[in-house]
């Protein structure tokens, strides 16, 4: 087995640096990862997993530690900014164009049945599930899902049949 490994190893040490390297970009992170996989094939050996394609094994192998070395590596930098005190901010002119462009749903929300409005209010301004709106108004989840339906279409034909103002 020992053999095995070794005769392994000199034959593809190279091609799965590479692989490594070329997916990272990073030689010494590279030369970390194909550690990492002839230390997994190693295990497995050990093991006696049933491996029918060898070359195949180790490209998987070092495939799914490049992922999850990205994944660390993500996690690791978006904690790293937020400690440095980095805050995610809103673009002042989305945020606006946001609320001029919901004005005129909200408008036509204002005009609709009160059962209606009420349930796309629960629904899409505070972000209640139906089963909670059910429970805060007495009715049935499935009534409440229907009027949300309902109200959506209605909704988008008061919308369609209003005249867009620019200006």
């Amino acid at each position: 087995m020992t053999h095995d490994f070794i005769a392994f190893h000199d034959l593809y040490q190279d091609a799965i640096f590479r692989y490594c390297a070329k997916r990272c970009r990073d030689r010494e992170t590279a030369k970390d990862l194909t550690q990492d996989t002839f230390l997994r094939f190693w295990l497995c050996l050990q093991r006696k997993d049933t491996i029918l394609h060898e070359r195949a094994f180790l490209y998987r192998i070092a495939h799914n530690l490049i992922i999850d070395h990205a994944r660390r590596k993500r996690e690791a930098s978006l904690d790293l900014l937020l400690e440095e005190g980095f805050a995610p901010s809103v673009d002042l002119w989305h945020q606006t164009y946001s609320r001029l462009d919901a004005e005129r749903p909200m408008r036509k929300l204002r005009t609709m049945p009160r059962p209606y409005r009420q349930v796309l209010h629960d629904r899409f301004l505070l972000g209640l599930h139906p089963a909670e709106i059910a429970r805060k108004t007495g009715e049935n989840a499935n009534t409440v899902s229907v009027r949300i339906f309902r109200g959506l279409q209605s909704l988008r034909l008061l919308l369609d049949d209003a005249p867009i103002i620019t200006r």
